[in-house]
C-alpha cells in the first residue's frame, strides 16, 4: 500500500510517497516510488494542489482546510537565557535554595522571566508580571513570587558573585592577571532619604541632583567580564571604596598575583598605602591615575616640562604620543602628551570661560558651583573671571600622568593596560542604559539589592554570548526579539511554526551549539528542541 512519508534531514523536511512489501525473506521492507523533494521548495500551492488532483481522481470531496494562529511568543529570550544559566549552573543553584527553603514555587520561574525582560525590553516588575505570556515557556507567575526572589537573590548575593566568578574562569579557560575597577552612581526615582538606609543623596555621576542614589563599584578583567560588585550608600566618597575591593579580590576569590588598574578618583595616600602591606604586597600590584596637579611641586615641574618628553610611544600622524618616567617613593610615575588631549583640554576650557560670561551676566545662577567655571570671589557677592587660574591650567594641557608600583612590565605595557580602563565605562554605560538599572523603584535595602543582583546576572549573560557569538548588544536584541513562535491549529492538528531564521539566529545557534527548530513542528515535538524549564 502506497503512503506519504516526511523525513527530517538537517533541519529540512523531504516528502516522498513510498510502499511497503515484503522481501524474499518475508519481511516487510520498505521502497519508495517517487521522491517529491525539500517540501519549502514545492511550496505550499504546489502541494494543495498536488492534493486537490489526487482527490479529483478518485472523485472524491475536496475539503475545506483551516487552520488559524492561537497565539503567539518568543523563544528567543527564554531559550536562551535559560541556556546561558545553565552554561553557568546557575539553573541547578536556583533549584538547590528552592528545595533549602522548601518553596511552594520554583525559584528559576520569576528570575528567569526578569531577566528575559531586562535583556529584551526592560520593565518594572508589575510589568514583566504583566508580559509574562509573551514569552514561550513562562507562565502562571504570581507578582508576590517576582518580589520574594528579589529577597533571596538579596541573601545570596555573595554567594551567586562567587559562583559566577568561578564559573567564567572555567568557561573561558583564562587566568585572572589584570583587574579593572571603578564607582559609579544608580540614582531613584524619589529624594525621599531615611537614615542608615542605602538611599542617601549624594554626588551623582548621572547629573542628577535632589536625587537619592548608591554607589556601585564594578570589577572586570581584560575580556570585559565581571568578577565581581560591592554597593555603598547613597553619599559614600567614591575613593573609600577602593579597600573593599581589594579586600574582596583578597577574601574571596582564589587567584595569583594581579595588577589592579582604577581611575585618578582612587588616588589617595590611603589607599596607594594597601599596596605596601606585606599581605597585600605580595600578592597584588597597582596602575592608577594619578592627579598631576596635586602631585609635589618638584615632580609636577617635571612632568609639564615638554623637553622631558623625548619618548614616542604611537607614530601616529595626527596624533604622536610622547612619555617620560620619573621615580617617586616606591611608585614609578610615567607623564604622557599628545596634541589631541592637549586640544581637548584647550576646548573644555574655552567652554568653561563662555559659561563663566553667561554667569557675569546672570548673577542668579551663580550659585551652580561658580569655580568650576574660573570664576572668584572677595566678598562672596560679587565675582570675576580667575585669569591667573586660566594662565596655571594652561600649563596643563595634553599631560596625563599614571602611576605604578609594577615591574613586572614594560612602560609601554602600563599604558596599554590603564588604556583598557574604557572597558569598565562601557559596562556602566550597558548597566545604565541598555539593562536600564536605573532610576530604581525600590524602597527597602534587601529589594535594591535584589534588583542588582539581577541586573548584574543579566550583564553576565549579556557578556558570555557577546563572547561567544560577537555580537553587539543591539544586535543580540533585535535577534531575539525575532526567534518568534506562532501556536497553530490545522483542523484538529495543532503544531508549531517558526519565524524564518535570521542569519544572526544561525550563529547564536551555532556558537551556542543549540538544535535548529524546523519551520513547522509538532506540539508534542517542540521540548527535542527547546527544554521544558519549567
Amino acid at each position: 500500500m502506497a503512503y506519504l512519508r516526511r523525513e527530517n534531514k538537517k533541519g529540512n523536511t523531504y516528502l516522498s510517497i513510498c510502499e511497503n512489501f515484503r522481501d524474499e525473506n518475508g519481511k516487510v521492507a520498505r521502497r519508495v516510488l517517487h521522491n517529491l523533494g525539500n517540501i519549502d521548495l514545492i511550496g505550499e500551492e504546489a502541494l494543495e494542489r498536488i492534493a486537490k488532483q489526487l482527490l479529483n481522481i478518485i472523485q472524491r470531496p475536496i475539503p475545506s482546510f483551516s487552520s488559524k494562529e492561537i497565539s503567539r511568543v518568543n523563544y528567543g529570550f527564554s531559550h536562551i537565557v535559560y541556556h546561558c544559566l545553565c552554561a553557568y549552573d546557575l539553573v541547578n543553584l536556583f533549584k538547590r535554595l528552592t528545595r533549602k527553603h522548601k518553596l511552594n514555587y520554583d525559584l528559576l520561574s520569576p528570575i528567569l522571566l526578569m531577566l528575559c525582560d531586562r535583556l529584551n525590553d526592560p520593565l518594572s516588575k508589575l510589568g514583566s508580571y504583566s508580559v509574562q505570556q509573551e514569552y514561550f515557556g513562562i507562565k502562571n507567575i504570581e507578582l508576590h513570587q517576582i518580589y520574594r526572589s528579589l529577597d533571596y537573590l538579596s541573601s545570596y548575593n555573595e554567594l551567586i558573585q562567587t559562583h559566577i566568578y568561578k564559573q567564567n574562569r572555567d568557561l573561558f579557560n583564562y587566568e585572572l592577571d589584570v583587574v579593572f575597577f571603578d564607582v559609579t552612581t544608580f540614582y531613584f526615582d524619589s529624594n525621599v532619604v531615611k537614615q542608615d538606609e542605602l538611599r542617601q543623596l549624594g554626588f551623582g555621576k548621572d547629573g542628577k541632583i535632589g536625587k537619592t542614589q548608591i554607589v556601585f563599584s564594578l570589577l572586570i578583567d581584560k575580556n570585559k567580564m565581571p568578577i565581581g560588585f560591592e554597593i555603598f550608600n547613597g553619599k559614600q566618597f567614591e575613593g573609600h571604596t577602593f579597600e573593599n575591593a581589594i579586600t574582596r579580590l583578597k577574601t574571596k576569590f582564589n587567584i595569583g598575583k594581579v595588577i589592579v588598574v582604577a581611575d585618578s578618583g582612587m588616588m589617595s595616600k590611603k589607599n596607594i598605602g594597601l599596596f605596601d602591606t606585606a599581605s597585600i604586597a605580595e600578592q597584588y600590584e597597582y596602575i592608577v591615575g594619578d592627579r598631576l596637579k596635586s602631585l609635589p611641586h618638584s615632580i609636577k615641574t617635571y612632568l609639564i616640562e615638554k623637553t622631558n618628553y623625548t619618548t614616542t610611544l604611537a607614530e601616529e600622524q595626527d596624533n604622536p604620543i610622547k612619555l617620560c618616567v620619573i621615580k617617586q617613593d616606591n611608585k614609578t610615575i610615567i607623564g604622557t602628551w599628545s596634541a589631541k588631549r592637549a586640544a581637548k583640554d584647550r576646548y573644555e576650557r574655552e567652554q568653561k570661560i563662555k559659561k563663566a560670561e553667561q554667569l557675569l551676566k546672570n548673577p542668579a545662577q551663580l550659585k551652580k558651583k561658580p569655580t568650576n567655571y574660573y570664576l572668584k570671589t572677595t566678598d562672596k557677592i560679587n565675582y570675576q573671571i580667575d585669569t591667573q587660574r586660566i594662565k596655571e591650567d594652561e600649563k596643563f594641557d595634553g599631560y596625563k600622568a599614571i602611576s605604578t608600583n609594577t615591574t613586572t612590565i614594560s612602560t609601554e605595557q602600563v599604558l596599554e593596560q590603564y588604556s583598557y580602563l574604557y572597558q569598565i565605562e562601557h559596562s556602566f554605560r550597558t548597566f545604565k542604559s541598555f539593562l536600564e538599572t536605573r532610576p530604581m523603584f525600590h524602597w527597602t535595602d534587601e529589594r535594591i539589592k535584589g534588583h542588582l543582583v539581577m541586573c548584574y546576572i543579566s550583564f553576565v549573560l549579556l557578556r558570555y554570548i557577546q563572547q561567544k557569538t560577537q555580537m553587539t548588544e543591539q544586535q543580540l536584541r533585535t535577534t531575539l526579539s525575532k526567534m518568534q513562535l506562532s501556536k497553530v491549529q490545522s483542523n484538529k492538528e495543532v503544531f508549531w511554526l517558526r519565524s524564518a531564521n535570521t542569519e544572526e539566529a544561525l550563529v547564536i545557534n551555532k556558537k551556542l551549539q543549540l538544535k535548529n527548530i524546523p519551520d513547522t513542528i509538532g506540539n508534542d515535538k517542540i521540548k527535542n528542541y527547546i527544554p521544558s524549564f519549567l
